[in-house]
């Protein structure tokens, strides 16, 4: 498979329930030293996100499109997509541009890096 598909669908499968619910799954896709900058604009690392993924997958749904990949060097991709996700069935969704870095540990493929910037609301594709 080639990188661009696989990081791909290591994003998509970062926002699925099966896998925001297994610390054991989040693990294999993120990076030890994995930080992150939220849409609120909080700063983590994966202590929190091993923390509190589990805790709030079944009340977060995520749609994602229009994915550009980017390798940056023989080791170093980026991920740029945007998202619509939604926190429970009566809140308001919120969209986002997301980037994520992605460094190739061994021969895996590990997230590094993510932000998500909140930005106005667009059309999902069909």
């Amino acid at each position: 498979m080639e990188n661009r598909e696989l990081l791909i669908n290591n994003e998509k499968a970062l926002l699925t329930y099966e896998v925001r619910r297994s610390p054991e799954r989040l693990r294999v896709l993120i990076s030890d030293d994995f930080r992150e900058i939220g849409v609120s604009g909080a700063c983590f690392g994966l202590a929190e996100v091993l923390e509190s993924a589990p805790l709030n997958a079944q009340n977060w749904s995520a749609v994602a499109q229009n994915f550009d990949c980017r390798q940056l060097s023989d080791y170093i991709a980026q991920v740029v997509f945007q998202c619509i996700i939604t926190h429970d069935m009566d809140s308001e969704p919120v969209y986002s541009l997301r980037s994520s870095i992605w460094r190739l540990e061994g021969e895996r493929w590990k997230l590094v890096f993510h932000q998500g910037t909140k930005v106005s609301p667009f059309d999902a594709a069909a």
